[in-house]
């Protein structure tokens, strides 16, 4: 599958690189690292990477391109199956859609598809393609790649982190990735992400059967300072690694007054509660868009039945 992959390289000068709205590390690192190794194995190519922008932009920044670019281009989208989560909706002018991610969800968009949900991180998916097949890959790819290895495998403690996670880590460290300059930017942190740290500790419920939860309203991005983004993906694990805590979840309104649903689980497979409410992702985290904080309820009431149930058959 891999040369395939390169084989729709090999035929379209110009390649657009989309990935999903408000990306996570893994979302940005494949998308900028997928674009250093094509400018580098493939020089005549003109490689663009397009989308909206967060606080990981300290990787790279996109590009701002016309419309027009698109007539007769292939589109690589990363990290994203399916089209309700693709930033930047221009990706339907290409020429021929290719995907590559590691969710569990079937691709709506793909004119080509290449899916492995045995892989952490899509980074990962992008970095075997370069080690398999001996493509160059520079200081400024490992690095993008690595910062979205490291990041959705939760720095390797994830339970979906196999040996060819840290082979490929290992590999992209002899590529020269800057894994320090990762770090110093992921985990420095400003006051009030500290102060908004400390505020769902204190805060956070718990339903009958010991589901943790909390609901955001726009509120408390403004109180804090912070992103919808921070809030929402940002703190989700803030109720995890509690004694007791099997399964949590994280409803945030963002500015359009719907719902950013993160789901998560130490151990029970969850996505597909995330599936019924039109989401997906994997079996341990994942999360889905509701219309309210009352569509939140229901996927509550659903997890903590998932859980009773779990307790009742031991």
């Amino acid at each position: 599958m891999y040369e395939k992959i390169l084989k729709l390289i090999r035929e379209y000068e110009t390649i657009i690189i989309h990935r999903h709205k408000n990306p996570d590390m893994d979302a940005y690192g494949s998308q900028l690292g997928l674009k250093n190794i094509i400018e580098l194995n493939f020089p005549t190519k003109k490689v663009y990477v397009v989308g909206d922008e967060n606080n990981f932009a300290f990787l790279g920044a996109m590009d701002v391109i016309d419309d027009s670019i698109y007539s007769n281009a292939l589109v690589i989208v990363v990290d994203v199956a399916v089209a309700v989560l693709v930033s930047d909706d221009r990706y339907k002018l290409a020429k021929h859609v290719l995907v590559i991610d590691h969710h569990l969800n079937s691709s709506d968009i793909a004119d080509t598809e290449f899916i492995n949900s045995d892989c952490i991180a899509c980074a990962q998916i992008i970095a075997d393609i370069a080690l398999t097949e001996d493509l160059i890959i520079d200081k400024e790819a490992a690095t993008a790649l690595f910062g979205g290895l490291a990041t959705d495998s939760g720095r390797f403690l994830y339970p979906n982190t196999t040996a060819k996670s840290f082979e490929i880590a290992a590999y992209l460290a002899r590529k020269g990735a800057d894994i320090q300059y990762i770090y110093d930017n992921l985990y420095t942190e400003s006051l009030n992400f500290k102060k908004l740290k400390g505020y769902f500790i204190n805060n956070f419920k718990t339903t009958e059967n010991k589901v943790a939860y909390m609901k955001n309203n726009t509120s408390v991005k403004d109180e804090f300072g912070v992103t919808t983004f921070i809030v929402s993906r940002a703190m989700v694990n803030q109720m995890s690694g509690i004694e007791g805590i099997e399964i949590w979840a994280n409803f945030t309104m963002d500015e359009d007054g719907k719902v950013q649903s993160e789901l998560r689980s130490k151990r029970i497979p969850i996505v597909d509660i995330a599936k019924k409410y039109g989401g997906g992702g994997h079996l341990l985290a994942c999360g889905c868009t509701l219309s309210s904080f009352e569509d939140a309820n229901l996927v509550l009431a659903d997890l903590d039945q998932l859980l009773k149930e779990e307790i009742q058959n031991g």
